[in-house]
């Protein structure tokens, strides 16, 4: 079975790397096909030795959920994770000047993109195994929906931002106006995109609603669009 994991993260131009590095290259790669993205930047502010992470699996949800139903397979995916964030809190130990953190994990299904948010310190890692759990029992249950689904993404709330703009969202990198982030979060609300629509999925009712959700990405181009409009003073 092909695995692959890219690791992407930012460094001033002139600051240093990881310290322990190559051991850490040299340790993952073992068990996948390891590619590290490092890029720099003269932009203030945070974002820098935050790791965005990347999962490839060479098999489908939808397959997954349908194994673990028929088979009682084990979950292998979430086991995994945890050998890879053993990893990293070595690699972060050794560089803890630096405050290292892991900001996203995206475990990329053959057919869906399922993205998780650290949402406070160490989050991903805690609920990685649940939030998989949560993931399998939905995609067996709403096949249809998951068969057609593009991306998920975990958590998103329903609080408006501070400049009123959007409901649904995921947190926010700039502007947060959320301060509590909490594990009950992780099995809460989560987004799920289509090519052209979006669902947001109640975990706790079981129950799916059609309704705009904003990533970083889109909520930056909403937000770019309401300013030009004069929308945003």
């Amino acid at each position: 079975m092909y695995k692959s994991i890219k690791i992407e993260y930012w460094t001033f131009p002139e600051g240093q790397d990881f310290h322990g590095i190559e051991e850490f290259v040299d340790e993952i790669d073992k068990d996948y096909f390891l590619t590290i993205s490092k890029k720099r930047t003269d932009a203030l502010g945070g974002g820098l030795y935050h790791l965005i992470i990347e999962i490839q699996e060479d098999l489908s949800l939808v397959e997954l959920a349908k194994s673990y139903v028929e088979d009682g397979i084990k979950l292998y995916i979430g086991y995994q994770a945890k050998d890879i964030y053993k990893t990293i809190k070595k690699l972060f130990d050794k560089n803890k000047n630096l405050k290292p953190s892991v900001e996203q994990i995206s475990v990329k299904f053959k057919d869906c993109n399922v993205i998780f948010y650290e949402i406070y310190e160490n989050a991903i890692e805690e609920n990685f195994e649940s939030v998989i759990t949560e993931l399998i029992k939905a995609a067996s249950e709403h096949k249809k929906i998951f068969k057609k689904a593009k991306e998920v993404h975990i958590p998103i709330f329903n609080q408006k931002d501070i400049y009123n703009i959007c409901d649904y969202r995921v947190k926010l990198n700039v502007d947060e106006n959320m301060t509590d982030f909490r594990k009950a979060d992780f099995l809460k609300l989560w987004g799920i995109k289509f090519k052209k629509k979006h669902i947001v999925y109640n975990v706790q009712k079981n129950k799916m609603k059609k309704k705009k959700f904003y990533t970083q990405s889109s909520y930056n181009k909403l937000f770019d669009r309401e300013f030009k409009n004069g929308k945003i003073k």
